[in-house]
């Protein structure tokens, strides 16, 4: 029995289920599907000595993928062993989508590599700031704030995503510096008054508002504003438009006072209110990849975390620093050249996919 192979592309017919009864020997038994109908022992299919993994692994729910175990014996096509649980969260494992593989058999049972020990990243605290005192009372239901952001450090999506602490929830930043409000009613060609409720922490001839002016895209002072009910609410801009905007439209703001949420605010804020702001950190994912060398060419040539050392099977260790910063770990466990490196398809699990679940 080798101890690994060159193929991650094995095919994988249906779906299987765990057994987390062992039998008399220590194993455990794999049950495939009916319909579609399982293959194991097919050739080109499922074989001893190979490597199962269990679940989709899609970057986006990490909850749907439990690990990698050994197959240690196959009855029939619909019926398999694995020597060993070691690898695998502790979940149920029942009608699920699975992987086979020829990567090196003693990860499955190494502690380093195992999916039983993967965590999701968490919100933790990252800095605070008082709401900018002229911003006013901000009701519940904005999904803009107002505070001076410069010097924070907070950042809008990526692995370190950030959040605002409020109502007992974190609230995804969306936008630093900016953010979007709807325009209610439609602004010809020719005018410099706009109907619209400006975003919080719009602040007079310094906040700008993305508008086409002489036909080009620019972004406009706002000189005034008027806060009424609904459609009354207008703000002025330094320049008449050259395009009109239909009702409707998102005019972006752009400020030092801005930042918009993904969610709206579940509580309001009064001015100069202390806001906590939370950090993803932690998150700790190991996975083992089979690297082609066109897998290995494209990425090996990146400038980002997820660069790649070499072809072959390589094992990954990704997670978020006390700062949020996405750090990525590579090792080459077996090295494989040549033309292919190891062969990669639509049965492999795609290089990377550290995504993971979303914890907020």
């Amino acid at each position: 029995m080798a101890l690994w192979g060159n193929n991650d592309n094995i095919p994988s017919v249906g779906t299987v289920t765990l057994n987390w009864t062992p039998n008399a020997d220590g194993s455990h038994t794999v049950t495939g599907s009916a319909s579609p109908a399982t293959v194991f022992g097919t050739v080109g299919a499922a074989k001893t000595g190979d490597v199962i993994r269990f679940g989709l692994r899609d970057g986006v729910d990490t909850a749907k993928y439990f690990g990698d175990a050994q197959i240690i014996g196959i009855t029939s096509a619909r019926t398999l062993t694995i020597g060993s649980t070691a690898g695998l969260a502790n979940a149920a494992i029942a009608a699920t989508s699975y992987y086979i593989s020829e990567l090196p058999t003693y990860t499955v049972t190494d502690h380093q590599w195992s999916n039983q020990h993967d965590t999701v990243p968490t919100y933790k605290y990252a800095i605070s700031k008082e709401a900018w005192p002229g911003a006013g009372q901000i009701g519940i239901g904005s999904t803009s704030i107002a505070v001076y952001w410069k010097g924070l450090g907070l950042t809008a999506g990526g692995a370190g995503q950030d959040a605002l602490y409020n109502n007992s929830t974190n609230l995804k930043i969306a936008g630093v510096g900016t953010a979007t409000a709807k325009l209610s009613h439609a602004a010809g060609i020719g005018t410099d008054i706009i109907y619209v409720n400006a975003v919080n922490g719009t602040i007079l001839n310094h906040t700008t508002v993305d508008v086409t002016v002489g036909g080009v895209a620019a972004k406009s002072k706002v000189e005034s504003k008027t806060v009424g009910a609904g459609a009354s609410s207008l703000i002025s801009i330094g320049a008449t438009i050259s395009a009109a905007i239909t009702a409707g439209t998102d005019l972006v703001f752009n400020g030092d006072h801005i930042i918009s949420l993904k969610s709206p605010l579940g509580a309001g804020i009064s001015e100069g209110e202390n806001l906590i702001f939370n950090r993803l950190q932690g998150g700790y994912d190991r996975q083992i990849y089979g690297i082609s060398t066109a897998s290995q060419n494209a990425w090996g040539a990146a400038t980002d975390e997820y660069r790649l050392p070499g072809a072959g099977w390589v094992g990954v260790t990704t997670y978020n620093d006390m700062h949020g910063n996405l750090r990525v770990k590579k090792e080459i466990l077996v090295a494989m050249g040549g033309a292919t490196g190891v062969v990669t398809g639509s049965n492999s699990i795609t290089y990377p996919t550290n995504a993971g679940a979303d914890p907020s």
